[in-house]
């Protein structure tokens, strides 16, 4: 038998699988005990790929319009020269 404590074990809420809880697996989360999400990275992505397929439209124009808000306050206060 191995000294080496085993690592503690996840299952994705999403998909069921049980991994290792560690970042490589799950993202961060700070408001959870073990400090990470309790859905797996694989899942997270395909859930906002799917979010961003259904809502494209709607998310480049939240996009456009923040880089249009930043810019402007930037400019606003001088530490933004336009090209």
């Amino acid at each position: 038998m191995s000294d080496v404590p085993s690592r503690p074990q996840g299952a994705c809420r999403t998909c069921g699988t049980v991994l290792p809880l560690t970042t490589e697996h799950f993202h961060r989360d700070a408001g959870n005990a073990s400090g990470l999400k309790k859905q797996c990275r694989a899942c997270a992505c395909d859930e906002a790929k799917k979010r961003y397929e259904s809502n494209s439209v709607d998310v480049l124009a939240r996009l456009r319009d923040r880089r249009t808000q930043r810019t402007a306050y930037f400019e606003s206060i001088g530490l933004y020269e336009a090209a």
